[in-house]
């Protein structure tokens, strides 16, 4: 991961990989725990309503992508309904900035975890 490897010398691997590995480290840091950075992390955001949640992690999402990840561009984040019309999770859409790989980050707001997928043929096998 991006942090890892500039703070510990160890030598690159695999860039798909590596950023995966990075934002898994990122996205999966509840902010203010134990970093010295203030915005490094998401906030916890199991005390608010499901549209302060919504727009808190996409604030948030956006921040942390842009500052601890600068080897991805943020394409887009989209808001994926189930039938009744509730918010069921938020899709990140990245793309790697040096090979052109697409990532998709899926944020599942009700159990609190997340998933990141390479898209289209980005992995195969």
């Amino acid at each position: 991961m991006f942090l890892h490897t500039h703070f510990s010398g160890h030598p690159r691997g695999d860039l798909l990989d590596d950023v995966i590995r990075n934002l898994r480290h990122v996205l999966g840091t509840k902010r203010g725990h134990g970093y010295f950075l203030p915005s490094f992390g998401l906030t916890d955001v199991g005390h608010r309503t499901p549209e302060e949640m919504v727009v808190a992690l996409t604030a948030e999402i956006a921040e942390n992508i842009r500052l601890y990840e600068p080897r991805v561009e943020l394409v887009d984040i989209d808001e994926q309904y189930e039938e009744e019309g509730r918010r069921v999770r938020l899709l990140v859409h990245v793309r790697l900035r040096e090979a052109g790989e697409r990532l998709q980050i899926a944020f599942h707001i009700p159990e609190g975890r997340f998933d990141i997928e390479p898209v289209g043929a980005a992995r195969e096998g």
